[in-house]
């Protein structure tokens, strides 16, 4: 071979020794370049796509929940809080249900029981204030109210309103005083719807301390100078008597007034009842007392009837802890509640008034 030619050999191969290999299957002339400016300034763009694609917010931010368990990626967190959501609101309804009937009896869902209305004459639940003189009547709850103006002693501080345990009334701090709550019972629905009746109830809630041997007034229909046409009286802390027609005692029994405290009082008359016996019975705290006996006990005739004269000369008073026109005769005590029933209430509505009363004696 001709010496020029084994010269070009000999440069051809200095050229390939000096060539060397990056590892990126390209072959490049010179010194190699450092792995850092490889990465920096020649790695393809086609690195920024193949980048895995940022979280996104379609499941629930776990940041706001406090919760860093991990997501169970088979569970589809949507259906999860739907959920929860729904069991939360039917706990909520559930126990507001429950809170709309528990007025009632828990265990049944029924209203509580009321005071019975029926032939309910007049109540006065005697709730106007909590103490003091500033009322100006005693408000009846029936329908059609017949109100009774309050008569106060202002000297004597009779009656007064006056708070204890919580049940409010009138207070007399002496018998014998004037204060009262009456008015002429001529034309009222008392006098009418009693007139001529044969059946009755009185409902009283009181608590008595002393009385008057001349005869302290609880409820009174009728003149000042005369027992009652229509009235429930003491005349000694045990004894209780009922008198009609005047001055006839229809009824009367033994009661420790001094060892009661604040009691539910009814008085039923049922002329109509066969026994004489029967015909004007006492109950407390909605418990049948015993009869008692008195020279002057007059039961009444079977089917006698309530008469209440009605001769305007001579005007007859409905009072609650007095007589109506000249007072005197006061107990010492509270009256809480007071009401007339133009019927003889049963012995399941009495216990059933006695045991709301003896609760409440207020407006509910």
């Amino acid at each position: 071979m001709p010496r020029p030619h084994l010269r070009r050999l000999a440069a051809l191969a200095l050229l390939l020794a000096a060539c060397s290999y990056d590892g990126s299957g390209l072959v490049s002339a010179g010194p190699p370049t450092s792995t850092s400016s490889a990465s920096t300034t020649d790695e393809p763009t086609s690195t920024t796509t193949t980048t895995a694609p940022p979280l996104t917010t379609s499941g629930p931010d776990l940041t706001t929940t406090g919760t860093t368990a991990p997501v169970d990626p088979t569970i589809d967190p949507t259906t999860t809080d739907a959920t929860t959501t729904t069991t939360t609101s039917t706990t909520d309804a559930t126990t507001e249900l429950s809170t709309s009937t528990s007025t009632g009896d828990e265990t049944t869902g029924e209203p509580p029981p009321q005071l019975v209305d029926e032939g309910l004459l007049v109540r006065y639940f005697l709730d106007e204030a909590k103490d003091g003189q500033g009322p100006k009547h005693a408000l009846d709850a029936a329908p059609e109210p017949l109100d009774l103006p309050l008569v106060y002693d202002m000297g004597a501080m009779n009656p007064v309103y006056a708070e204890q345990d919580g049940h409010r009334g009138l207070r007399w701090p002496k018998p014998e005083l004037h204060g009262r709550a009456t008015l002429p019972v001529a034309d009222t629905k008392v006098q009418t719807a009693l007139q001529n009746r044969t059946a009755a109830t009185i409902e009283l809630v009181l608590e008595i301390d002393a009385v008057t041997l001349f005869g302290s007034r609880l409820l009174h229909v009728g003149r000042s100078f005369e027992m009652g046409h229509f009235t429930l009286r003491s005349s000694a802390l045990d004894r209780l008597e009922f008198y009609w027609k005047g001055n006839n005692l229809a009824g009367v029994w033994s009661l420790d007034w001094a060892g009661l405290g604040r009691v539910v009082v009814h008085l039923v008359l049922d002329t109509g009842q066969p026994e004489p016996i029967h015909r004007v019975r006492l109950y407390v705290d909605g418990a049948a007392v015993a009869d008692g006996m008195d020279f002057g006990l007059m039961h009444p005739n079977q089917n006698e009837a309530i008469a209440i004269p009605t001769d305007p000369n001579i005007p007859l008073y409905f009072a609650l802890g007095n007589r109506g026109a000249d007072g005197d005769r006061s107990f010492q005590g509270i009256l809480y509640y007071a009401a007339i029933y133009a019927n003889a209430l049963s012995e399941t509505q009495l216990q059933q008034n006695a045991e709301i009363l003896a609760g409440n004696d207020d407006t509910p």
